[in-house]
């Protein structure tokens, strides 16, 4: 029976998600990876075909990541409000991944049309709202675009801005959307 494997997948898999969140993907490599390891490049490549396998799994990982912050229900903040601060916090949080998910053509998708918290947020809209269909679509897409520039300028270190203004900015957005729609 040849000897157990001391560096496990899911060994591989943290240590590329750190390299990943603290330099970014350019910094992810067999050799970076291996040496995080302490370990040759030949453990790596014996549980994975290939780099792209383990940056798919940083990729998997930097969702799942999402996918928790975005859900996180703020205290004394609507539901729907949360997401959007919450996406601007994951930027500013989780900076790297942020850029892999939504600052690059890693995936090669289309985010607008393939968000994944689409349908959770379009629910939000519609229960707290009464907005449905493609007037709910609407909110969230121009929503989504404006949280993404905040969200985008944190990324880069363009722009500082406090919580206090993010709530403020995407609250006024947000009031004038919907009273345009009750029009």
């Amino acid at each position: 029976m040849p000897p157990k494997p001391k560096i496990s997948r899911e060994n591989i898999i943290q240590a590329a998600v750190d390299i990943v969140r603290n330099a970014g993907l350019s910094a992810l490599t067999a050799k970076t990876l291996a040496n995080r390891l302490n370990c040759s490049t030949q453990p790596v490549f014996w549980l994975f075909h290939s780099m792209d396998e383990v940056k798919n799994e940083v990729y998997s990982f930097a969702l799942n990541r999402f996918d928790e912050f975005i859900k996180h229900k703020l205290p004394s903040v609507s539901s729907y409000k949360s997401v959007g601060l919450n996406y601007i916090r994951f930027a500013y949080e989780e900076t790297e991944f942020f850029k892999i998910l939504f600052m690059s053509n890693y995936s090669d998708i289309d985010i607008m049309k393939s968000h994944v918290e689409m349908p959770f947020v379009l629910n939000l809209i519609t229960e707290e709202e009464n907005i449905y269909g493609e007037q709910a679509q609407n909110i969230y897409e121009e929503m989504w675009l404006f949280s993404h520039g905040i969200a985008t300028m944190i990324a880069t270190g363009t722009a500082r801005f406090s919580r206090e203004r993010i709530q403020d900015m995407l609250s006024d957005v947000y009031r004038g959307l919907v009273a345009n729609l009750k029009k």
